[in-house]
């Protein structure tokens, strides 16, 4: 008989158990807490959607590590990012929404990643989106909430790195490379700022997808030039005849298509005289190479950045913005240890327009990226939208903040296990154990019950080894009473009180010990305090209800 697999989790997928799975709760609540209070209003939308949501504008490298399959004719994808997904659902449900519409969200994302340290193919992001304000005070409050999210976390020594895609966008609309080429070329700027792709490769295979000669090589080979000196020579018409006649004398049939004869010679013809886009590509590659060349501080780069403008005429707009941007930033409260202005800053989604910025902790085992965002005025109307919306927003990725808090000895401690266990010492005293129970919870204390009946010694071992604080027993004279007794395990101190009093002396007892007494549960064993307690008629052993 074959034996079934194991069963695993898959890769780059994380399980988290208790306690971990509650300090990630915790990470999670602190950020939408302080998110919430620049007015950012919670949104969830669906972990799957339509996988045309994300290629009309988030970019190749994305669409690449989309996990995405056919369900009923139907393209679907599991969400690889939230901004898409957000506006989406603010042109189905919130577009009669007074403007601007702060926007918060949370929840697991999926890419195919290849599983390393910091990333996953499902992680958690959390951010927000500010949708209907330009200019630079929207811009600077979204750099401030994403920066002082991470600071409230407890993240300290972060890089933040800005940068603008007017700059860059402007060049390529100059060079005359269309909507397609300019969001392969802003594509590959990440690769090459991290020197993770070359040059020349990057120039020759955006040239082809271009429609460059197979070479791409730019210098004008054979036998590409010559045709285009042929076509040149003897114009369109004469071309248009030639060409018909050498495909029939090749014996190439050009009929039983959807396009007619004519459409097809026109078409090859149009390719063959465009220009090769090889030079253009390279212009474009240098140029951003230039810009990454010369990214520092806010006032070196600044000028710098403006003479290289200059000398490619082009506007400095896009560094006046950036400018400002930063300029009201520093009215917010956050205060990363370096600010870096970075031209060829991209973030890899094509949707990104004008500000974009990155946070980084930097670290012995290389810089980790916190969050990113960005400003990204057309979106709105690329996914169906009637008007240009302006919008802009951030994303944390929580696993990875954690992973910095964690190698800076920054992460909080897990929370702690219930704040109570109580023990009923027969099966009889079970409905009286459970009013007891249910006391203490609604006074917000964490509280188990014991419900395997495994006696008052072993139920007692049991709280001391996962670091219990409180045992609540209740035997047979604690019912006849309507009391309990309220035992200190670090101590094994114990007084008898009434059911009634029982939220209020477990409270101070926590409390007197400085163990956390709310939801949470206790986050460290309650230390003795070496003073006498009066021991109630059960006594103080174990023995003595067991």
């Amino acid at each position: 008989m074959l034996e079934a697999p194991e069963l695993v989790r898959v890769r780059g997928t994380m399980d988290f158990v208790p306690p971990q799975a509650a300090l990630h709760r915790q990470l999670l609540n602190t950020l939408h807490d302080f998110i919430a209070l620049y007015g950012y209003a919670l949104i969830e939308t669906p972990v799957l959607e339509s996988t045309e949501l994300f290629l009309r504008k988030s970019g190749e490298e994305l669409a690449a590590r989309i996990y995405a399959f056919t369900h009923w004719n139907r393209r679907l994808c599991l969400r690889p990012e939230f901004t898409a997904s957000v506006i989406r659902a603010y042109l189905q449900e919130l577009r009669h929404r007074p403007l601007p519409l702060r926007l918060a969200y949370s929840g697991p994302t999926f890419r195919y990643e290849k599983p390393q340290r910091g990333r996953y193919r499902q992680f958690t992001e959390v951010g927000g989106e500010l949708i209907g304000a330009t200019g630079p005070a929207a811009d600077a409050e979204v750099l401030a909430v994403a920066c002082g999210a991470l600071e409230r976390l407890g993240v300290r020594d972060y890089r933040l790195v800005v940068g603008h895609l007017g700059v860059a966008l402007q060049l390529l609309a100059q060079l005359g490379i269309d909507e397609r080429g300019q969001a392969l070329i802003i594509g590959q700027l990440e690769a090459l700022a991290r020197k993770q792709a070359d040059a020349a490769a990057v120039i020759q295979r955006v040239a082809l997808l271009l429609g460059a000669p197979g070479d791409a090589s730019g210098d004008g080979a054979e036998p590409d030039s010559a045709l285009r000196a042929l076509l040149a020579q003897v114009g369109p018409e004469e071309a248009a005849r030639l060409a018909t006649a050498l495909l029939h004398h090749a014996s190439l049939p050009l009929d039983g298509g959807v396009r007619s004869p004519s459409e097809i010679v026109e078409r090859l013809l149009a390719k063959a005289a465009r220009p090769d886009p090889t030079p253009r590509v390279r212009t474009a590659i240098e140029f951003l190479q230039q810009l990454h060349g010369l990214a520092g501080p806010p006032a070196a780069a600044l000028g710098r950045l403006e003479a290289l403008l200059a000398e490619y005429q082009l506007a400095s707009d896009p560094l006046r913005e950036l400018a400002d941007a930063l300029d009201h930033f520093a009215h917010h409260g956050p205060r990363p240890r370096e600010i870096v202005v970075d031209l060829s800053l991209a973030r890899g989604l094509r949707y990104y327009t004008g500000l974009v910025f990155e946070v980084y902790d930097d670290g012995p085992d290389g810089p980790l990226q916190l969050c990113g965002g960005g400003r990204y005025d057309g979106l709105v109307r690329a996914l169906g939208g009637p008007d240009q919306v302006p919008a802009c927003g951030f994303s944390i990725g929580l696993e990875r903040t954690r992973l910095a808090l964690e190698r800076h000895g920054a992460l909080p401690p897990a929370p702690g296990p219930a704040a109570a266990l109580v023990i009923p010492v027969e099966p009889a005293d079970h409905a009286a154990a459970v009013a007891a129970a249910g006391a203490l919870r609604a006074r917000g204390l964490r509280v188990e019950l014991d419900v395997r009946g495994r006696g008052l010694k072993s139920a007692l071992r049991h709280a001391d080894r996962e670091g219990i604080p409180l045992a609540v027993i209740v035997g047979e004279r604690e019912r006849a009473s309507g009391s309990v007794v309220l035992r200190v395990l670090a101590t094994n101190q114990q007084h008898m009180v009434a059911l009634a009093d029982l939220p209020a002396a477990a409270t101070a007892v926590l409390a007197e010990a400085g163990v956390k007494s709310a939801g949470a549960g206790a986050t460290r064993r309650v230390a003795p305090n070496g003073e006498a307690t009066a021991r109630g008629t059960a006594g103080a052993d174990e023995e003595e209800h067991g």
